[in-house]
């Protein structure tokens, strides 16, 4: 708006004003992605992933997972992008096991599919909801529903709102449970492909059964790398550089990441903001205890966290803080505010009522139907009279094109939403209501028949009106933290400056090596648009950020810079992080090698023993088959092991380099556990060798960026493009 009246202050003709409007908005449609390229949120190996998909599979997943009851009905931001690298990780994952298949002639057809759903064993069918009680899979329980819900397509203007989108909602989860089920078989089939050429041998069978049960007891001595102080070793940048080329594949970018620093200002509230509250707190209290007013319309004007319904909800329904207090609160009484510290919030409780309920119902239903309210309540009571007289539920429910399947109505499927009066009036029908009774609900948009046909679980339940308000910050605390943030942005533009002056009044922090669908800045919930800055195209190393609202609350004040930018490949090891990490090698093996000299002259453990920064310890069990753990030095050493377990009682041997020392050690005593039977061993530690090989190459399936993925090395060599951080 201000710049159209700039524009018209300065006279501006129409048609100017029109096509500076046009530019504006084409630029804009190009940079939101608007070119062919650019809808695209991924591109593998030639094949396209349009945005619009992109966006249908999560939604498809999202959908599942709510259904499922592992996602709330509206996950938030954070949620959802964590959903958005689960589905996309999936799809990548999808996409490479497929051109793989694809060239191998590794194939899943509909009648095979449809033969592992019928035989029923495969775990992805039993996250389903077709289930027996003892939890396997139900196949005739999915033909059943998938009947009903044929049935329902047919005659879906009969069948009540609530009722045809949970047929729906089941039915889009079994249609995703079939795609995920012919991604797990490939997979299977593939895994079996490659386990048929991992094979054991009798020699390795011996060996690793000897390797578990041939144990040695030593007398150890280390000298610890922590003995000589890293400014005594001196490393050239030839080492470095060396040390890089032996571990070059460690220092791998699957993708582009950067790094920032940036200051988090948490928002509290002021002295001022917890007097205001406190004051209100102590109104809400009063006419809470005005048997003249409303419950429900002090409950709703004091915008308590949680709303008061008359229906009386069990424990869980409550937070911890507000349901510990029940059992001691009497009928009629009331909790004086109190702060509870946990969620920082004041509180208020009064109890209106106790009562026993069930917390599970079988029911089954018939909705009344009728051209009008009028004509509903007429078919619901000639519906009502004939169940009454003993006509079948089923048959009644047939003529009127309604499958009335029983279903169970559980406690957990409405506590802790919102329950509006029709919700309500359901309920207390359903919870209240004996078993084998036939009742007749009016509700607001029409009738419905319902028998009850079984109750279990009988509890305490409590009809409860809880005051529940967050001691939070006002606009005014806002700004005044605002302000601060600000002066000191505009007067240190430079990271070195800021952390020069800060004098401890801001912390300059680091978030490094984040890649472009990072969810947040560690620790900083819904701090997405941070990570989208740092990624634009137009900010540069050494930008400043604006002032971000972040936090679920708004409760964060972010302001970045952005440090440095790594592109996707080997890490230069040049590269601060790399540099140290490998400097901290070369480091180990050199001292390594001044302590070896140490040890050079030693005959026994006793002589270590006497060395300065020298430990002792005996340490037992040790075999081939584990990692020593050596508990003076707090570290696991696979070299102290070998050398142990290849040693001869009486042994002493010294100038073992270690993770973290140099050992010297006297074999004590050897110990075999079991013997090796060929006869009775062999064929079973050949299938153990090959389970253990088997489960080396398929560990790590979830994850593309770990090397030890089946597709690792196809996935780096692969042409991709993940533009997904341009539209979220």
């Amino acid at each position: 708006m201000a710049t159209l009246q700039k524009l018209r202050k300065n006279k501006i003709t129409p048609i100017a004003i029109g096509v500076a409007m046009l530019l504006f908005v084409v630029t804009l449609f190009l940079k939101q992605g608007g070119s062919q390229g650019e809808r695209n949120a991924a591109v593998l190996n030639g094949k396209e992933l349009d945005i619009a998909k992109f966006n249908e599979m999560v939604e498809e997943a999202k959908d599942v997972f709510v259904t499922m009851g592992q996602l709330p009905e509206n996950p938030d931001n954070q949620t959802m992008t964590q959903l958005r690298e689960m589905v996309y990780q999936n799809y990548i994952s999808s996409q490479m096991l497929e051109e793989e298949c694809e060239r191998l002639g590794i194939t899943v057809t509909t009648a095979e599919l449809q033969n592992i759903i019928k035989n029923g064993s495969n775990q992805v069918l039993m996250q389903t909801p077709f289930r027996t009680q003892q939890g396997t899979f139900d196949y005739a329980s999915l033909q059943q529903f998938l009947k009903q819900y044929k049935d329902m397509q047919k005659n879906s203007a009969q069948i009540p709102a609530e009722q045809r989108e949970y047929f729906e909602r089941i039915y889009r989860m079994w249609i995703y449970t079939e795609k995920e089920l012919r991604k797990s078989v490939l997979m299977e089939k593939y895994q079996v492909l490659l386990g048929s050429l991992i094979l054991s041998n009798p020699v390795s069978a011996k060996a690793a059964f000897e390797a578990r049960n041939n144990e040695t007891d030593v007398l150890l001595a280390a000298l610890p790398y922590t003995s000589i102080e890293d400014k005594d070793v001196k490393v050239e940048e030839s080492d470095v550089k060396a040390k890089y080329e032996e571990y070059k594949d460690f220092f791998f970018r699957p993708s582009q990441t950067r790094d920032i620093k940036y200051i988090d200002v948490v928002i509290k509230a002021s002295k001022e903001d917890e007097e205001a509250l406190n004051k209100d707190m102590a109104e809400y209290a009063a006419q809470l205890r005005d048997s003249s007013l409303s419950v429900e319309n002090v409950v709703r004007r004091s915008q308590s966290s949680i709303s008061y319904s008359a229906l009386p909800l069990s424990k869980k329904a409550f937070p911890r803080d507000i349901a510990a207090r029940f059992d001691s609160m009497a009928v009629g009484s009331q909790c004086a505010p109190y702060y509870n510290a946990a969620d920082n919030t004041m509180n208020i409780i009064k109890m209106m009522g106790k009562v026993m309920r069930p917390d599970s119902v079988e029911v089954r239903e018939i909705a009344a139907t009728g051209k009008d309210l009028a004509a509903a309540k007429k078919t619901a009571d000639s519906i009502y009279n004939a169940l009454q007289a003993g006509a079948n539920f089923d048959t009644i429910a047939k003529a009127y094109n309604q499958p009335a399947t029983k279903h169970w109505i559980t406690s957990n499927m409405y506590e802790g939403s919102q329950i509006n009066e029709d919700n309500r009036k359901y309920l207390e029908v359903v919870t209240t209501a004996a078993a084998n009774s036939i009742n007749k609900i009016e509700l607001g948009a029409g009738v419905i028949i319902l028998e009850v046909t079984d109750r279990r679980h009988v509890e305490e339940k409590y009809n409860v009106a809880v005051i529940k308000r967050e001691m939070s910050f006002s606009n005014k605390t806002t700004n005044d933290n605002f302000n601060k943030l600000s002066t000191f942005i505009a007067s240190h533009k430079t990271v070195k400056e800021m952390e020069e002056n800060s004098k401890g009044e801001f912390s300059i922090l680091p978030c490094n090596e984040f890649n472009a669908m990072t969810a947040a800045v560690p620790g900083i919930e819904e701090s997405r648009e941070v990570i989208r800055w740092a990624y634009n195209e137009e900010t540069k190393v050494g930008d400043v950020s604006e002032i971000f609202y972040c936090g679920k609350k708004r409760e964060h004040l972010v302001v970045a810079v952005l440090e440095a930018i790594h592109e996707e490949g080997y890490a230069d090891y040049k590269e601060e992080a790399v540099s140290n990490s490998l400097r901290q090698m070369v480091i180990n093996d050199k001292k390594a090698v001044m302590l070896q000299e140490k040890m050079i002259n030693a005959k026994s453990v006793a002589d270590v023993a006497k060395i300065a920064g020298a430990v002792q310890d005996t340490v037992q069990h040790i075999t081939f088959g584990a990692q020593a753990f050596i508990q003076k030095t707090a570290s696991s050493e696979p070299a102290v092991s070998g050398a142990v377990s290849a040693a001869a009682k009486g042994t002493f041997m010294a100038g073992v380099k270690g993770n973290a020392g140099v050992f010297a050690f006297q074999v004590l005593g050897k110990n075999v556990k079991e013997k090796y039977d060929a006869k009775k061993n062999e064929k079973e530690e050949m299938q153990r060798a090959a389970q253990q090989q088997a489960y080396m190459v398929f560990s790590g399936q979830n994850d593309l960026r770990n090397p030890c993925n089946l597709f690792y090395n196809n996935f780096k060599k692969a042409e991709k493009k993940d533009n997904r951080h341009l539209f979220f």
